[in-house]
């Protein structure tokens, strides 16, 4: 096929203008520059009789398109914009009509950081209560969430967590035993279904799930639709058991014939508790009741096995294959399974990082791999995986980092240190590591959330780094007095963890720029940092008494684009108030608010690149200014701002400009899911999972199906990757884009004296774009009618959008109807200005 380009290029510039040549695509209304005062733009004549059918397939309705002028930068100053799904063709600087399936291979976002702007999109619970929820009260997530679609495309992905009651710190027991399972729209986050607090097996117990353990999902059975997989607690008893649930029948229910996960034997429930260690008194640890399954096929035989701690259990029947090994010992509240081919055998292996054991599936038993030296003695806690020393024509061997008993540490498969990689968490604590290059060095670093302080700890940092490693700017450690940081860490930011100290993180590169975000919740606000120094880009209040769960980051909604998804519970404090947020001068080392106030210390503010940015109009060095509160959200009224999460303060000291910013504050506590996605429709893409604690990209294709253990790629010899509990764009660029354009059309069927409309609407971008984009069919100014778009349009693909208008001309010649997708301006695009179609000639003499 020949290679299709515009003359120049457009694409778009995160949260500010076009490139160069390109226009903007957020504009309120469309205005028709052809358009004479009837809305004609051409005297074709014509028209289907009532009894014509409305349009076929796009091809066969695409008609010539009206002449247009010349194309290009050098075509003179009457060049115009190629409409009509066409291109402008370098060489005759004239428009020319894509061929069928032909898009513009150059379509490419250009990302420019700096305006670094998210909005909500959706929360549950939210104002308004669920008619009739049998629980209205479960509405605290002590979880991570989970993203995944459960239907093929243009089905949205959906959010599933546990959800639990609130109660006080002095009640005994924190409800984790008392939990049900929600599932949420992306789209909108209201509820698709909620399991649990019921009878679910007819043993006369009421089955609720364990609110403070994540749940896994994965295609289990080997359908192709992927399926839950929780533990559950019995009413009454402190044992725990495995569930799996279905949507395949279109209702949920459970997966497995005997309900419930069984022992070998098949037939008897498995129940089982593992000891944990680094336990305290008093705040049930020790049960196992944080600890969450992993999902991977073991034994290559396509049906996925899940693992939790070191039982492994057959995904399709719920029984019992192997036990944790002899050795085996957990940590703390109990672990999040990893599990990666580890030494480029043909098996898989399991780590708790004190330990390596490796899978035999035709013994069905866990074996210990003795390369991982015990002469070395580290104890055991949360594990992730990457390769910290990548080299060219080097075969990749991965490390262990672990995060257990305030300390991290990481190890080379023979259990040795690797470039003296263990040092204390400053602060103390530190939950489960996460892996990605924070600096744009193309190596990895390790992201760790401890009890007073969120730090990235790097190699490089020492006098010797690695091969092409970096350490540029040390001077960001709030943990140390005067910010200079020691050596093997890159920065370290004041946070407050006191309830758990053992909190998650993820992280995303929303900039595409080769430098990971890190996303990171603590008590009283979830953060956005950047990965190089530590900078808070982002700040919004939340509450948690914090369990192991962190935010994360995916396509919720089928968009295209990713967004951010944050749990919250009140657990730890009042009901309702959440756990206190500590100020600055009370603990300076670190307090989350300034003194007398509720506002973060940490962030100076709403960011922008110019003054459009802003609802004040102004932008001073990078920052929005504002003399009210009024001035720093959409509804411009200083109580809803204020309620928000924004309000207008001095910046911190030592802000570049002058004049008060709009700074994050905490006016009360949240509870349950918030989603939030880019004001300005410009984060890039990701993947539209995550399946489980332990995520990694290469664990779970985008569908929910696991690979089979010869397919399962090593995320660390993936170019792109080397990460863990990172996502990422999936198999597109993060700087592709996709591009809409109309087509002309002579279809329309009369309905009485109303015309039935329609038009094919194609991508001509780089990008896939999600279903329910707007399309307006205009008569000049004045909008006819509209629809959406029903499917998701790959790269290339056209679809026929029809609408009704109720008004048409009752006789000919007609008129022209202009279509415009994207009308409402809601999604970025390539190039805004090229979107343009026609049905020609519309007129209907209605009832004889």
């Amino acid at each position: 096929m020949q290679r299709k380009t515009f003359a120049a290029l457009c694409a778009v510039a995160l949260g500010v203008a076009w490139a160069a040549g390109c226009g903007s695509s957020a504009d309120s209304a469309f205005v028709d520059p052809d358009a004479g005062p009837d809305g004609n733009t051409s005297s074709s004549s014509g028209g289907f009789t009532p009894t014509d059918a409305p349009v076929g397939p796009p091809d066969d309705v695409n008609v010539t398109p009206p002449p247009q002028a010349s194309c290009g930068p050098d075509a003179g100053p009457d060049s115009g914009t190629c409409q009509y799904d066409t291109y402008c063709d370098p060489l005759t600087r004239q428009c020319v009509p894509f061929q069928p399936g032909a898009s513009n291979s150059e379509c490419r976002r250009i990302v420019v950081p700096g305006n670094f702007a998210p909005k909500t999109k959706c929360e549950f619970p939210s104002a308004i209560p669920i008619p009739g929820d049998p629980f209205p009260n479960h509405v605290d997530v002590q979880t991570t969430p989970l993203v995944v679609r459960f239907g093929a495309l243009p089905t949205p992905p959906s959010i599933v967590a546990p959800f639990t009651v609130p109660v006080k710190p002095d009640a005994g027991q924190y409800t984790e035993h008392l939990g049900v399972l929600r599932i949420l729209r992306g789209t909108d986050c209201t509820q698709e279904a909620v399991l649990g607090g019921v009878d679910l097996d007819g043993d006369g117990q009421t089955d609720w799930f364990r609110s403070s353990a994540v749940p896994a999902i994965g295609d289990l059975d080997g359908d192709g639709l992927p399926d839950i997989v929780a533990f559950t607690t019995a009413e009454n008893t402190v044992t725990e058991t495995m569930m799996a649930f279905t949507r395949k029948s279109g209702t949920w229910e459970p997966l497995w014939l005997t309900k419930k996960a069984t022992q070998t034997n098949g037939v008897t429930v498995f129940t089982a508790d593992v000891p944990a260690v680094n336990t305290t008194a008093g705040l049930n640890f020790g049960k196992n009741n944080w600890a969450s399954p992993s999902i991977h096929d073991l034994d290559d035989d396509g049906i996925p096995e899940i693992i939790r701690e070191g039982w492994v259990f057959d995904g399709a029947t719920g029984r019992l294959r192997a036990a944790p090994p002899a050795n085996y010992a957990t940590y703390r509240q109990g672990m999040h399974p990893v599990l990666a081919n580890l030494d480029a055998d043909p098996k898989i292996e399991m780590t708790n990082g004190a330990r390596i054991w490796e899978f035999d599936g035709a013994a069905n038993a866990w074996v210990e791999e003795t390369y991982y030296d015990q002469t070395t003695s580290s104890p055991p806690g949360w594990a992730a995986v990457a390769d910290f020393d990548p080299a060219p024509g080097v075969t990749a061997v991965p490390e262990i980092a672990v995060a257990a008993g305030g300390s991290v540490s990481v190890f080379k498969t023979d259990h040795s240190v690797f470039m003296g990689m263990t040092l204390p968490v400053p602060g103390g604590g530190g939950g489960p590591p996460t892996i990605a290059d924070f600096d744009g060095d193309g190596l990895p670093e390790i992201g760790i959330a401890g009890e007073a302080f969120y730090t990235v700890f790097d190699p490089d940092c020492q006098a010797t780094p690695r091969p092409g490693g970096k350490c540029e700017d040390r001077a960001h450690c709030d943990h140390v007095s005067g910010g200079a940081c020691p050596d093997k860490i890159l920065w370290s930011r004041a946070t407050q963890d006191i309830s758990s100290n053992v909190t998650g993180s993820s992280v995303f590169d929303f900039e595409a720029d080769g430098k990971a975000e890190v996303v990171y919740a603590d008590e009283c606000f979830t953060r956005v940092y950047s990965g190089t120094d530590g900078t808070v880009l982002f700040s919004r209040y939340r509450s948690s008494c914090t369990w192991n769960e962190n935010p994360i980051v995916a396509d919720v909604d089928g968009d295209f684009r990713a967004e951010l998804v944050v749990p919250s519970n009140t657990a730890c404090g009042e009901i309702g108030q959440g756990r206190p947020c500590l100020a600055t001068d009370a603990t300076p080392d670190r307090g989350q608010l300034e003194p007398g106030t509720r506002i973060d210390s940490q962030f100076a503010g709403l960011r922008c690149l110019a003054n459009t940015d802003c609802v004040s109009g102004s932008c001073v060095s990078g920052l929005c200014r504002c003399t009210t509160s009024a001035e720093c959200c959409a509804d411009r009224d200083v109580a809803a701002c204020e309620l928000f999460g924004t309000q207008c303060a001095d910046p911190p000291a030592g802000t570049p400009g002058s004049g008060k910013t709009c700074r994050a504050n905490h006016p009360k506590a949240t509870q349950g899911i918030r989603v939030y996605e880019d004001a300005n429709d410009q984060w890039v893409r990701s993947r539209s999972i995550w399946n489980q604690h332990a995520y990694a990209v290469t664990n779970v294709s985008e569908d929910g199906t696991i690979p089979k253990t010869s397919a399962w790629a090593t995320n660390w010899t993936q170019p792109g990757l080397n990460n863990f509990r990172q996502n990422v764009p999936g198999t597109q660029n993060a700087t592709d884009i996709g591009d809409l354009t109309s087509q002309v059309s002579a279809a329309f069927a009369c309905n009485g004296s109303a015309a039935e409309l329609a038009t094919p609407v194609c991508n001509r971008g780089t990008a896939p774009i999600g279903a329910g984009v707007s399309v307006g069919f205009y008569v000049g100014t004045t909008k006819a009618c509209g629809a959406k778009t029903a499917n998701v349009l790959q790269p290339g693909a056209c679809e026929s959008v029809k609408c009704t208008w109720g008004a048409p001309p009752s006789s000919g010649p007609g008129v022209d109807v202009t279509v415009i997708p994207n009308d409402d301006g809601a999604i970025t695009q390539c190039d805004p200005d090229n979107d343009k179609g026609l049905v020609k000639a519309v007129f209907c003499t209605g009832p004889k």
